[in-house]
């Protein structure tokens, strides 16, 4: 891994899980737990039709050094402040030397289907 190439300075954050009233666990805020060098490339980008209005939505690679407490259930907040979702955590050829993040951005999935 060329560490030329790894220009970003971003935040891998882990949500943080609480309990409401009635027993129900839920995402209330995210922590912080590595901040990583990443680079970061957008491979494509799609628009989803959801109840009359565009969502538009695009799927990025984040490269970093490996790690192994990276995984689906953390996101990826890069130095603009996009937020990107990470859809699959892969090691490249299954060495613990770099690790791709799979991730998505923009699209809103919450109460319901893109």
């Amino acid at each position: 891994m060329q560490a030329g190439r790894l220009r970003y300075r971003v935040s891998i954050q882990r949500p943080l899980r609480i309990q409401n009233d009635t027993g129900e666990v839920i995402v209330d805020q995210w922590s912080e737990f590595a901040r990583v060098w990443a680079a970061i490339e957008p491979i494509s980008g799609r628009e989803y039709m959801a109840s009359t209005e565009y969502r538009a939505g695009i799927t990025t690679r984040i490269r970093i050094r490996w790690r192994a407490d990276v995984d689906a259930s953390a996101r990826v907040v890069a130095p603009d402040g996009a937020i990107y979702s990470i859809d699959v955590a892969m090691p490249v050829k299954g060495l613990t030397r770099e690790l791709h993040l799979m991730c998505s951005a923009g699209v809103i999935t919450e109460g319901g289907q893109p």
